[in-house]
């Protein structure tokens, strides 16, 4: 029993330590053995939970995903209708973006990192990116249901339109060192409830 609290802690350990340092460094900047060094392990121990860095790099995407979409769920669900969930998601990116000094999208940072396709780091990139959509199209989904004035609008169109808003405010937002891509995409989303 403590062994396997230990390991887990471990585990653990070694996560923690790439979700930091992957997000702050980049996946190919960041070596195994800085990895072993900052989480405190040994080699063996690193080895036995993540037989390569591949491997520790999915199960970073999946930390990251569970925190990334916990911290935007709690952030809107604060709000009470589905027009204001929508509003916050721009207002959580704002948030979110200023302060992580503006360090962007760790999926899409990772996917930029490691261009081929076909890998199995790429699936858990895409897994989070149609997890988001499943989130915004719930919203929208209670937004059209909730408001005879949105009836006209397509869900499936809408929530691509939207996504396409969010994922292009991270990235200029990134480019930029600033919030204005995502306040700009906010009120294009404005604009196109308001049409």
């Amino acid at each position: 029993m403590l062994q396997k609290i230990i390991e887990s802690s471990a585990r653990d350990r070694i996560i923690e330590t790439a979700l930091n340092l992957f997000y702050t460094q980049g996946y190919l900047a960041t070596g195994i053995n800085q990895i072993i060094s900052e989480s405190k392990v040994a080699k063996a121990t690193f080895y036995a939970h993540f037989p390569s860095k591949e491997a520790l790099c999915i199960a970073y995407l999946q930390a990251r995903h569970v925190l990334w979409m916990g911290w935007l769920k709690e952030s809107v669900s604060e709000k009470s209708t589905a027009e204001e969930k929508l509003m916050a998601v721009f207002d959580f990116l704002k948030k979110w973006m200023s302060e992580s000094n503006f360090r962007g999208c760790a999926f899409l940072n990772i996917a930029a990192e490691v261009p081929a396709i076909d890998t199995k780091i790429r699936e858990e990139v895409i897994k989070h990116k149609n997890d988001l959509q499943a989130y915004l199209q719930n919203i929208i989904h209670d937004l059209i249901e909730a408001n005879s004035s949105y009836a006209e609008l397509e869900i499936q169109q809408t929530v691509q339109m939207v996504y396409v808003l969010v994922e292009g405010a991270i990235v200029s937002s990134q480019n930029y060192n600033d919030t204005w891509p995502i306040e700009a995409a906010q009120q294009a989303v404005k604009s196109l409830l308001n049409r």
